[in-house]
């Protein structure tokens, strides 16, 4: 058996990346916060940036956590919607389609349906089912394929398409802004399987057209239309992906990993890496999310797993509320939550603290800039930089690195790894696994 070596827990404040603010006297919010116990942990740390994929590029949730994760995401990557449908328990089979999907509210003229809210009044969750009950009992079945809807919170949904001959590679039908054209479903420029996209296209153009036919009769829009509520008389189609089967977390890393999250994205990532998700009372994924009992639960876990991944989701909604002051809060919070991790913590243990991505408050949308990482424990090798933020990691031992490098430095951190060359195994690992074969000496 291999030498266990150290647990991780792993910390994704989402969003975390900013740029200075007026209102917080030209600093981020990271740099505004006291971090009584940042600086503790900076202080057997070291800290450095991040590109979540590469250099200027804004990543989505999904592909930075699947990047920092170690999955190569030109190779690997099935599309969001498979992740949204595990995160809302929804069990698809290999090779059906998941759309994210939104009701919304259109007008209809001259042959086209421009959309008026992307979120039709922020339907409730109650009306949402409703309407997903009338078209799954009146537009489930297109063709030969079978579509069907999940309501979600709010007026969000998910869309399983099961099928053969087809093709995930297809365009949103979400224009992602008001005032603007519901829009036809098309193949991607770089579809590998153009046919199988274009089968797609054209079935998910049809099943369109047919809701919104559905929608406009349906009961639960003219009651709405009656006490002056906008009606939810389109789907919107967003991020499409096809359920696939993808390498475990713990065969990739010989870690056994569980998840504390909110957010139903964060657990469908987890769910499908088989990581163990622990539902947590209290963990919203938003600023009044009960961040210190995440962080209990984060160290309980780390009894029988070791590695441990926590979410944290407040910052990103404040930053796209364009809340500085709201994101300094909860950062603070968060500072004030790690009370709870005690000073013999790193004797066992890496801690790191990081983003998935920047989402500058002065912009209110993910940025290219990098985010900021603080990894601490034993046997990481700590800086001279006192204070944990996007510019002063600029001078950290850890120095500019890609999402992909993350795992191997947890790993190196945790004093897991095995030197490059070194083969007790017929996987090219960088790690000894638990599962090494002993040779038999006979009877």
């Amino acid at each position: 058996m291999a030498e266990r070596g150290l647990g991780v827990l792993l910390v994704i404040l989402d969003g975390l990346g900013d740029s200075g603010s007026a209102e917080l006297g030209g600093k981020t919010p990271l740099e505004s916060v006291e971090q009584r116990n940042l600086g503790r942990f900076k202080e057997a740390g070291a800290v450095g940036l991040i590109d979540p994929i590469s250099p200027g590029i804004p990543p989505g949730s999904d592909t930075s956590h699947l990047s920092l994760f170690g999955y190569d995401i030109s190779a690997e990557y099935p599309g969001r919607g498979p992740f949204e449908a595990a995160g809302n328990g929804i069990e698809l089979r290999e090779g059906e389609i998941a759309f994210r999907a939104n009701f919304a509210t259109v007008e209809l003229r001259g042959g086209r349906a421009d959309v008026v809210d992307r979120r039709a009044g922020r339907i409730p969750t109650e009306a949402t089912a409703r309407l997903a009950k009338v078209l799954n009992e009146e537009c489930g079945q297109v063709g030969d394929a079978r579509f069907r809807l999940y309501p979600a919170l709010e007026h969000r949904a998910v869309l399983v398409i099961s099928g053969t001959g087809l093709s995930h590679q297809v365009t949103d039908n979400d224009p992602h802004a008001t005032g603007m054209p519901l829009l036809e479903c098309l193949p991607l420029e770089e579809a590998s399987d153009k046919e199988g996209a274009g089968r797609l296209c054209r079935l998910v153009n049809s099943w369109e057209r047919e809701c919104i036919k559905v929608l406009e009769r349906a009961e639960e829009n003219a009651d709405r239309k009656r006490r002056g509520l906008l009606p939810g008389n389109a789907v919107l189609l967003r991020s499409p992906g096809v359920m696939r089967a993808m390498q475990p977390f713990s065969e990739r890393w010989g870690f056994k990993a569980a998840c504390v999250a909110g957010g139903k994205l964060y657990k469908g990532i987890a769910k499908m890496l088989g990581m163990d998700v622990v539902e947590v009372p209290g963990a919203t994924g938003m600023p009044d999310t009960d961040i210190g009992g995440k962080v209990r639960a984060s160290l309980k876990l780390l009894g029988d797993h070791d590695f441990v991944y926590l979410h944290l989701k407040g910052t990103d909604v404040c930053s796209h509320k364009g809340d500085a002051r709201g994101k300094a809060e909860f950062l603070r919070r968060f500072d004030d939550s790690l009370d709870e991790v005690d000073s013999d913590f790193l004797s066992s243990n890496v801690l790191a603290v990081t983003g998935d991505h920047s989402t500058p408050c002065g912009r209110a949308m993910h940025s290219g800039e990098p985010v900021p990482l603080l990894v601490a424990g034993k046997h990481v090798r700590s800086d001279n930089v006192r204070t944990f933020s996007e510019l002063s990691a600029t001078g950290g031992n850890i120095g500019r690195i890609r999402g992909r490098d993350l795992m191997p430095l947890l790993l190196d951190a945790a004093k897991r790894t095995v030197e490059l060359g070194t083969r007790p195994t017929p996987r090219r690992l960088n790690f000894i696994p638990r599962d090494l074969v002993p040779l038999d000496l006979g009877p």
